[in-house]
């Protein structure tokens, strides 16, 4: 081949392979209007909190609500995230916030409390009163990609003008003018930062910096800036330049925030300053604007003066260049740099939101939450979860380090979980003994063993015996069931026998009503229990997880219905439409609401005289229900605790089942009693109508007679009542003359 074909062929296949490139390349410019090109982190929140009259705002962690939600204490309050007090009354400026049910607009509003207690809530700005005031959720976890990059989409119609001319005046003064590339710009911005002696402006365009960011590596070399300059053309060919700003809006990078990155104007704008962009003043804008070009050495967090000097410079640019008047340049650079505590990156309810990301099942798997922009409306209550994790850390930290324990907080009438706590450090474990651990229950089944033999017939003041007892198995043996502290008691009332946990009565009760009787009620409560039809059942060998026993127990705390526990109330897209969400929660009766209360008149006096006694020391309200619960050896530690409003279950132990040393009354119920304290209310119990009183003698069951010392006032079933009064204590000779009259 001659050398003029040689060098024709060459030529030829030097345009084929730029041809293959620019098509290359064309192609991806194209693919960048096709759909999102930003993996977005979706969010996850927690309930947002509805304040009504009546409300107590100690008990519901008002004020530590706003700190977390970085509302910012002020004299003087007149913007969205500022509060301020003026004696008893609270004023509240609450931000804008997309609820799954529509928007709620930023609002001024005025709490008046009388001793914590919240009396009125008014509009300040026409004095008119309101039923509530609802403070937006909290903000619980992000899921990101592997990129982790942090950005909330904007239009460009969202801007404000001054906005738009810092950056256009900094970043690519002749933005509006060239094709991608601007040789005169890069030659000025060689001559100004010449003149400067440090870098004022860059000569890469708009469209340059976005196509770096988007299709390029960091590489510096010839080839690299040719593509830059090729991409760049592309771009201005395929999109106009209102589509590039606004990807360009949407992609700066603007610094970290722990280990992710903040990029766009969106994002920052509400971490730096708590501000939607449209909200943004001239010395905002310029500060964003000025830090763009190096946003590690202009943070206004690590680097403020240098901040400061840089947002100046951005506005005598602006100056100079007429988008600004001589008096706004002035005003402007005297202000101080205002930047809010900068949100830290990190899961709050680590094991809540294991739980709820496993619920979201295969509808939303954590590949998709990590790109798609979604927010999941949870129905966790922040403050409540944070007191969880809190005195369970603080009872922890005294007792062996191989103690773990978890904690579990339902709304007994809609499921809702309101705090989840699956261990002690989630660092060192995120194996979630709150829903995946199935251990013994012990004394926690005593409840419905009674309350299935109350159902049949039984009263509160039926006699059953607690002496010593050999039940013969299948195989042959014998099992002898003993009581806690080995010792026996007779014969004892049932309210007795459940208050004070006696096991040997309970085994009693329970193969009298029938083991296939008290399991049909166990699956009535829980329908995915099977415990076998062994005698051991009716002292908690049934393996059960917390989460379990906050259903079972709040089917005694909500007047006998199942209702299905949930972590989710919702998920919505970027945009705000509804992708799910929970419907009415199922709810079944499957106790009789009238037996229950028998048996929960047992369950409140457990935690004044019975097992779980010692409650009040720990702060334990008035009128809170509760059962203790100790496996074999000591291994498990359990409490129940609930109202008609909360239900409350801890277990303590051991993740290689040893022994902890600590009973239900010793463990997990200071835990339980410590929660409840601080975040439940004294409440009393109204008895349904079809119950009457009677004072008992508890020596025998009989209705308690004019000699009788001690006595105990029980409900019973009008008609059940004992007809028979107690001659206990009576004189020996009015005793003598009644059985001469029965004669």
């Amino acid at each position: 081949m001659s050398p003029r074909c040689l060098v024709s062929v060459l030529g030829i296949a030097v345009l084929v392979i730029l041809f293959m490139v620019t098509l290359d390349a064309y192609r991806q410019v194209r693919k960048i209007g096709t759909g999102s090109i930003w993996n977005i982190p979706s969010k996850i929140y927690s309930m947002p909190l509805a304040i009504t009259p009546g409300s107590d705002l100690l008990r519901t962690g008002f004020e530590q609500r706003l700190q977390r939600l970085r509302y910012r204490s002020v004299s003087e309050v007149r913007s969205p995230g500022e509060y301020g007090t003026n004696g008893d009354a609270i004023a509240v400026f609450l931000r804008g916030f997309d609820h799954p049910g529509g928007r709620a607009e930023p609002a001024l509003r005025e709490i008046h409390t009388a001793r914590g207690i919240v009396e009125e809530i008014r509009n300040p700005l026409d004095g008119s009163l309101l039923e509530s005031v609802v403070l937006e959720p909290e903000l619980l976890a992000e899921i990101f990609d592997e990129r982790f990059e942090d950005r909330v989409i904007i239009s460009l119609d969202e801007c404000p003008t001054s906005l738009l001319d810092a950056i256009i005046v900094t970043e690519d003064r002749r933005f509006y003018d060239h094709r991608g590339i601007d040789f005169r710009s890069i030659l000025r911005a060689f001559l100004i930062n010449l003149r400067q002696g440090h870098v004022v402006e860059g000569g890469s365009t708009i469209t340059q910096q976005l196509v770096k960011n988007l299709f390029l590596t960091t590489e510096k070399s010839l080839l690299r800036k040719a593509r830059e300059s090729m991409f760049a053309v592309l771009m201005e060919m395929v999109y106009t330049k209102q589509e590039i700003l606004t990807l360009y809006l949407n992609e700066i990078y603007m610094g970290r925030r722990g280990h992710a990155g903040i990029h766009g104007i969106g994002r920052s704008s509400r971490l730096f300053f708590d501000k939607e962009v449209p909200d943004l003043d001239l010395a905002e804008a310029a500060l964003l604007a000025g830090i763009i070009r190096a946003p590690n050495r202009y943070s206004p967090y690590t680097s403020p003066h240098r901040a400061m000097m840089r947002r100046n410079t951005v506005l005598e640019l602006m100056f100079r260049e007429g988008y600004i008047t001589s008096s706004e340049f002035a005003q402007a650079q005297l202000l101080p740099i205002e930047v809010v505590e900068l949100e830290p990156l990190y899961r709050q309810a680590p094991y809540f939101i294991d739980h709820v990301m496993a619920s979201l099942g295969d509808e939303f798997p954590a590949e998709l939450l990590s790109r798609g922009g979604y927010r999941i409306f949870t129905t966790l209550d922040a403050h409540m979860q944070h007191t969880c994790e809190g005195v369970l850390q603080h009872v922890l930290s005294s007792l062996p380090h191989h103690i773990d324990g978890a904690v579990v907080v339902l709304d007994p009438e809609t499921g809702g979980i309101r705090a989840l706590v699956g261990g002690k450090n989630y660092a060192k474990s995120q194996f979630n003994r709150a829903t995946q651990i199935q251990r013994h229950i012990g004394s926690l089944i005593k409840p419905v063993i009674y309350y299935t033999a109350l159902r049949r017939g039984s009263t509160l003041s039926r006699l059953v015996d607690d002496s010593p007892l050999s039940v013969k198995l299948d195989d042959g043996s014998y099992w002898r069931p003993v009581n806690y502290d080995g010792s026996s008691h007779g014969r004892v009332i049932l309210f007795e026998a459940l208050v004070k946990s006696y096991n040997i009565a309970t085994v009693r009760l329970g193969l009298e009503v029938g083991l296939d009787n008290v399991i049909t009620e166990i699956q009535g409560i829980l329908p995915e229990c099977s415990p076998a039809p062994h005698p051991s059942i009716l002292l908690g060998a049934v393996s059960c997880s917390p989460l379990d026993m906050a259903r079972l127990y709040s089917t005694f705390a909500n007047g006998g219905f199942r209702t299905e526990s949930s972590g989710v109330l919702a998920v919505t897209n970027e945009h705000g439409t509804i992708l799910a969400s929970q419907a009415s929660p199922k709810r079944q009766r499957v106790l009789d609401p009238v037996t229950l209360y028998l048996v929960n008149t047992a369950l409140q006096e457990v935690v004044i005289s019975g097992t779980a006694k010692d409650a009040r020391m720990y702060g334990m309200p008035e009128g809170i229900c509760g059962k203790t619960g100790t496996t074999n050896d000591k291994r498990d530690s359990w409490f129940a605790g609930f109202s008609p409003g909360m239900t409350v279950v801890v277990w303590l132990g051991d993740d290689l089942f040893q022994p902890i040393g600590y009973s239900g009354a010793t463990g997990a119920m200071p835990v339980a009693s410590m929660i409840l304290h601080q975040l439940a209310h004294p409440f009393s119990r109204e008895a349904p109508k079809e119950l009457v009183l009677c004072r008992i003698d508890p020596a025998n069951g009989k209705r308690a007679g004019l000699w009788t010392k001690h006595t105990v006032e029980l409900p019973f079933i009008r008609g059940t009542e004992p007809l028979e009064v107690s001659e206990e204590g009576a004189p020996a000779l009015l005793r003598f003359f009644k059985s001469i009259l029965k004669k």
